[in-house]
Order: structure tokens, then sequence, then C-alpha cells
């Protein structure tokens, strides 16, 4: 327990920092991306997915650095669980907002690339581990993925918004510091709260990472999305998702088995978890693919699935 706070406060409170501590980074970078003038689709691209991914990887590194099987358990579920939030939960709203757009040539690629991750993520829980060479291909493979959109994307539709942040490069530079501390701080909280909340319900901390922690780390994907579906940029609602959800294996989980030798992925999430992200992201990428588009009952179908699947987690528990 951290300054006496019970298990509850201190998982609201990280949660709380690792939001706000992400998007302060995520502005604090597209103002100083700006003052260099980095092309803005590309900024989008990656600052946004990147940056909207940061408090998962703020949550896996502390989880390695604490070296217990349950903080790793609780992180992996939080990205696993994060990747399946945004498809069924996030992805779900934008298209019952509006985000139904023909999808174009540069939203397939992203969607391929969504299947790549999902297999690279699949591959690791059939291992039993997201080992170092397998990060060090997905984030060279990563790396080569936004070379080629550099090179081949022109620079159009770039509605990513700018920063809100007022002044220079010196209050960017602020925001972008402080936000990583945020991030740090709050992945602190969010473990040692996961852990006591687990302990306190008698669930797994795998189910805790798949649904409290993953929601929580979902929520600036959730923000940027519905922001962009009102303001009819359907193309940024949807590519946030995917390019969020490419990040978090491709990057998040690499980084992580790099720092720490690799990670561990308890046999748990072959049971059911595993299965529904492949299910829900080939299902949302096939639909991509074959140029239908994303239907509102499609997103209504994917929502009750979410329902059902937290409700599967609890009760099965």
């Amino acid at each position: 327990m951290i300054g006496g706070l019970p298990d509850g406060a201190l998982l609201c409170i990280g949660l709380i920092l690792l939001v706000f501590g992400g998007e302060a980074v995520v502005q604090g970078s597209m103002k100083i991306a700006d003052h260099f003038g980095m092309p803005s689709f590309l900024v989008g691209f990656t600052l946004v997915a990147i940056g909207t991914s940061l408090p998962e990887l703020g949550v896996v590194l502390n989880a390695l650095s604490r070296g217990t099987e349950e903080s790793v358990d609780l992180a992996v579920g939080g990205v696993v669980g994060s990747n399946i939030a945004n498809v069924m939960l996030v992805l779900s709203i934008a298209i019952i907002l509006g985000a139904t757009s023909k999808p174009d040539k540069n939203l397939r690629e992203d969607a391929l690339m969504l299947l790549v991750a999902t297999g690279v993520v699949l591959g690791a829980t059939l291992l039993g581990e997201f080992p170092v060479w397998l990060g060090v291909m997905s984030i060279v493979s990563m790396g080569a993925y936004f070379a080629y959109i550099l090179k081949t994307r022109e620079e159009d539709s770039g509605d990513e918004g700018e920063s809100w942040i007022p002044g220079g490069m010196g209050i960017a530079s602020i925001a972008f510091i402080g936000g990583l501390f945020l991030v740090k701080y709050g992945s602190d909280f969010l473990i040692e709260g996961g852990e006591g909340v687990a302990i306190s319900l008698g669930v797994p901390e795998t189910v805790i990472g798949l649904t409290l922690v993953a929601f929580g780390t979902s929520l600036p994907e959730l923000a940027v999305t519905i922001t962009a579906s009102l303001r009819g940029v359907q193309g940024v609602a949807i590519g946030n998702i995917l390019g969020s959800n490419v990040a978090n294996v491709m990057a998040v989980l690499s980084i992580g088995s790099i720092v720490g030798g690799g990670i561990g992925i308890t046999d748990s999430f072959m049971d059911l978890d595993i299965w529904v992200l492949v299910a829900s992201s080939g299902l949302v990428a096939c639909s991509i693919l074959i140029g239908k588009g994303l239907s509102r009952p499609l997103g209504g179908f994917m929502l009750i699935g979410y329902a059902a699947y937290i409700i599967r987690l609890f009760v099965g528990s």
C-alpha cells in the first residue's frame, strides 16, 4: 500500500495519471514535431498511435522492474485486454457514431499491419513467452512500415489536429517531460493497486489486467476516436485504433521483451482471451480489406460481444 491509500484508490489514481501523462506526452510531441516541420500525417500515425500506447508501455516496464509473475500477468493482460477493448469497444463506438466510410488504400495497409501484429501476439502466446528475438524483429518491422508510409503516403487528410498546448518549445518540452513523470508514477500506483484489488476480489491478476487496466489504458484511444468521429474525420477515428493496436504489440511488448530479456505469457490467455483478440481483429481487418467497410450492425454486434466477454471473465474466474 502506497501512502496508506486503499488499493481501489491507488488503481484509480494510477489510471488518471496514466491518461493525463499520455495526453501531455502526445501534445508536447506534436508541438515539437510541428516546430521541426514533420509531415502532419506522419505525426498523426506515429505520435498519436504510439503516444496513446504510452500508458501500456509504462505498465509493462514497471511490471518487469518488479520481477514478480503477478505483476507481469497484470501488465500482459493490460496489453491484450487493451487491444480487445480498442477493437470491440472503442472502434464499435466509432462505427456507431458514423465512422463507416469505404476504406481507402492507406486504411487497407494499416489493416494488414493489424493482422501482422495480431499474428505476432498469437505466436508469442503459443510459445508461452515474448522472446527477445521476436521483439527485435517486431520493432524492425514496425520501423520499416513507418519508413514505407513516409515515402509513399502524400500529405493529405492530415486532420490529426493541432496541439492545444500554448506557447513554444519551452512549454511543449515541459509538457513532454512532465507527462513522462506522470506515466511513470501512474504505472507505480496502477500496478500496486491492481494487485491489491485482485487479491481483495479473489480473482487472478490477468482478469484485472484484461478489464480494469485495459479499459483505463484504452481511455486515450477512446478520447481521440470519439473526437475524430464527431468531427467527421473517419479515417483518423479508425486509423488511430489500428495504429494503437499495432504499437501495443510491435512497440510496447517488443520493448518490454528486449528490456526484460523476454516476457513470460501465462497459459491462461490461451483459454479465451487470445482467441477473442484474433477473432475481433480478424473480423475488422477482413471487413476493411474486402472493401465493404464497417457497418453499424457490426459495431453493435461487437459491443454486445465485448459485454459478454467481460461478464465471462468475472463469472469464469
